[in-house]
């Protein structure tokens, strides 16, 4: 996918008019390159100068180079940083000129496979790099520096210490014989146990990992015009979704996140429920999709309309959550009904076209959250949480040392031990990048955005 003898240029902040820009420049001839188009050219490693990019004498930005020798730059390699003037215009120019002059433009995530490659980062601190620019609340960004800085790396790197002490072990007794009585397997079970305990709590972070990465889902599910849109507009604080006092509006799913107290809530917004034979196609499929949103969320804030006394849909809303978490919400306080038998039932009242108690409701939806996922609530600054791939590997290299415990128990022939030992150990491998195959590489490099 990469070819790491090339010379590769990329625009490393964002598209769109600011007041600066960056362009980073890796590889053997970035210093050369960069003094072909920079004057007044004087390169000195980390220092930043002042000067012009230029094109046959003509001045095309006022910049200033940031100049890395390796090893020591993000990459490793010899790395250049040129600041430009923010408008897109002339960011492109200037990097057009470096193209001109040999460079190549990185692909998705090319830098920071330089890094992994070149040894500067391991597999787990690219991944936290991807999990950081894309961050969407407070706690999955110290998470993610967390890992970054090498925590999970050094958490990796002592199971991988541990486990290959003990292979050396058995294979030692293996190679000079000798009679291993109990308390030798006694002691080897307990240090296998130690280090699976362990990594069975590593295994445990991932789903809060999840939900700091991709957020909680929260449905906003009930019957037509309960108000189901007009609550997520007023969570949202924008005009989101289309409000209409005409039934069935919302015919497809909307999803959006919200912060709320540091963490990440994806709200979908959908389709009015019921169970009515006069329905059009558009409708049916729309409640569907509400049906199937419901299934995948983690939490549902049912919304009941307080003015209607009918309560036509409650039974069979209530009937079609399955036992998800809920928030029973009575919406439309503001009409001040005289609320219906169903309003003792409910956990809130709100009115979502006035706001009258969203900011209650709102840490309604957290408590709920805190009983859903207590170690995310309870979050410190020096936790880390593992993401989908690291769980997979961590849980095959459980499973290797659990029969690798059956092994001992069975009083099985010690080479066995040491084998599923050793696949631990591979495992471990996988999850640092020691060992890992190409199209692993190339899917979680793909992820990143270019300049990174």
């Amino acid at each position: 996918m990469y070819n790491i003898s090339d010379t590769i240029a990329a625009i490393c902040t964002p598209t769109g008019v600011g007041s600066i820009a960056g362009i980073r420049i890796s590889g053997k001839d970035s210093w050369d390159i960069i003094q072909k188009i920079f004057s007044p050219c004087s390169l000195s490693h980390m220092q930043a100068q002042h000067g012009y990019i230029k094109e046959d004498d003509k001045t095309m930005d006022e910049v200033i180079v940031l100049p890395f020798k390796a090893p020591n730059s993000f990459t490793a390699e010899d790395v250049i940083e040129i600041f430009t003037h923010g408008g897109n215009q002339v960011t492109s120019m200037v990097l057009d000129l470096c193209l001109k002059n040999g460079v190549r433009l990185a692909k998705n995530g090319e830098f920071s496979f330089r890094a992994f490659i070149n040894g500067r980062i391991d597999l787990t601190e690219a991944e936290a790099i991807n999990d950081l620019i894309n961050a969407s609340s407070s706690k999955a960004v110290f998470s993610a520096n967390e890992i970054l800085s090498g925590s999970l790396k050094e958490k990796v790197k002592s199971f991988h210490e541990e486990l290959l002490f003990l292979v050396t072990k058995i294979e030692g007794s293996i190679e000079f014989p000798m009679d291993v009585g109990e308390s030798k397997k006694d002691e080897l079970k307990k240090d296998l146990e130690k280090i699976n305990s362990e990594l069975k709590v590593l295994i445990e972070t991932s789903k809060e990992g999840q939900i700091l990465r991709d957020g909680l889902k929260v449905s906003i599910i009930g019957a037509p015009n309960a108000g189901k849109s007009s609550l997520l507009n007023r969570l949202l604080e924008n005009e989101r979704a289309i409000v209409t006092s005409t039934p069935g509006t919302t015919r497809d799913t909307i999803e959006e996140k919200i912060n709320l107290n540091g963490y990440p809530i994806v709200l979908v917004d959908t389709a009015g429920i019921r169970h009515d034979g006069k329905l059009d196609e558009a409708e049916k499929h729309g409640i569907e999709r509400s049906k199937s949103a419901l299934e995948k969320s983690d939490l549902a804030l049912v919304i009941f309309d307080v003015t209607d006394k009918k309560e036509n849909y409650s039974e069979k809303i209530l009937n079609s959550i399955n036992g998800k978490p809920k928030i029973l919400v009575g919406n439309k306080m503001d009409l001040n009904p005289q609320l219906p038998a169903l309003s003792s039932k409910l956990d809130i009242l709100i009115s979502a076209k006035d706001g009258t108690n969203i900011d209650k409701l709102k840490s309604l939806i957290v408590e709920k959250i805190k009983l859903l996922s207590p170690s995310t609530i309870n979050y410190q600054p020096s936790t880390f949480f593992i993401n989908q791939r690291q769980k997979e590997l961590l849980i095959q290299c459980s499973n290797s040392i659990d029969f690798a415990t059956e092994i001992i128990n069975k009083n099985d022939p010690e080479d066995l031990i040491a084998d599923e030992l050793k696949k631990a150990v591979s495992k471990l491998d996988e999850v640092s990048g020691q060992k890992v195959n190409e199209d692993v590489i190339n899917n979680i490099f793909s992820k990143f955005c270019i300049g990174k």
